[in-house]
């Protein structure tokens, strides 16, 4: 049975933590057994856990020679956090090198980013599992497309100027010819954003469960991901299999994830880890004019392709690999 520190890594409201609240619903739901209770470790017989774990407990499962799964998304890098990236990886890699008997990429950009940081490791010591949508809840919609009111909206949590300038920048330009609405689904976490929003076709709508976010993606036209060196983005992912055309920059995991429409994605650099300078917002704007201007193909191409990253699939993925590695 394995142990997973969910109560650690549930709190917040990033991708890590969004995933292991949907991975515990699903094995809860599923009757797959595992331990949580970090007293009852003893019973376990692996481990797994996000990004980097309490060094003792580590020490503990390696001693007991116990598996040791690590699930790595991005990290950290210099020309976004300058010197100090290494101090921030430090633990992560600490794990990644000395306790870890297997690890799990997102995508092939977040094992490029961690090759490229941190060094490579063995083949057979790690997965690829791409990260998937509930589709009971994020369904295909079926909205009608009208150019006399475009909704485009954007999910996540707001937290830099770069996931938003150069949309708006872009949007202004959009809204000269269109009536639009550009709905902002999530926490606003920085008044420097908040003020970047200030337009009148701007709609904050707040913090949302899934159930909810699902609803708000049925009645959006395109979904703009703007978020610089995304390892694996849940918010494309989730307008996908709503079957929502998503227009942003080639930037991370993006043409990954959306390898049936790389045209939707505006040109930022050649580098691994690209800047938020790169995103120019008049790239930006010719996708989304394109989008909008064929938008039927691609209203039907992504209803083609919104069968696409299943979580069921995912976790069972996982699954997989918690049995692999204790059999091992």
């Amino acid at each position: 049975m394995i142990f997973i520190p969910f109560e650690t890594f549930t709190k917040g409201v990033g991708g890590p933590s969004t995933f292991m609240r949907n991975l515990r619903e699903y094995l809860i739901n599923k009757e797959f057994s595992f331990v949580e209770d970090i007293e009852k470790k003893d019973i376990s017989d692996s481990i797994f856990f996000p990004i980097s774990f309490n060094e003792r407990i580590l020490k503990y499962y390696k001693k007991n020679k116990k598996p040791i799964i690590q699930r790595l998304d991005g990290i950290y890098y210099p020309s976004k956090h300058g010197f100090k990236y290494r101090y921030l990886n430090r633990e992560i890699k600490k794990d990644y090198f000395k306790y870890s008997d297997f690890i799990i990429f997102q995508s092939k950009f977040s094992r490029l980013e961690c090759f490229t940081i941190m060094g490579k490791i063995p083949e057979e010591k790690y997965s690829i599992i791409l990260n998937g949508a509930d589709k009971s809840v994020f369904k295909p919609s079926l909205k009608t497309f009208s150019k006399d009111k475009i909704i485009f909206a954007a999910t996540g949590s707001f937290r830099n100027k770069d996931m938003v300038l150069p949309v708006i920048k872009a949007l202004d330009e959009i809204a000269k010819s269109y009536q639009i609405e550009y709905r902002v689904i999530g926490p606003v976490t920085s008044d420097e954003v908040i003020k970047i929003l200030e337009r009148p076709y701007v709609k904050l709508r707040g913090k949302k469960d899934k159930h909810e976010l699902g609803d708000e993606l049925s009645e959006a036209d395109i979904l703009i991901h703007c978020q610089l060196n995304p390892a694996c983005p849940n918010s494309v992912i989730e307008a996908i299999s709503c079957g929502i055309p998503v227009v942003g920059f080639d930037t991370g995991a993006m043409k990954e994830v959306m390898y049936f429409a790389p045209e939707l994605l505006a040109y930022v650099s050649d580098d691994v880890f690209q800047i938020d300078k790169d995103f120019k917002h008049e790239r930006l704007l010719e996708k989304l004019n394109l989008c909008i201007s064929d938008y039927d193909i691609y209203k039907d191409l992504f209803l083609k392709h919104s069968g696409l990253y299943d979580f069921n699939d995912t976790c069972e993925e996982y699954i997989k690999i918690f049995n692999k590695v204790v059999n091992n």
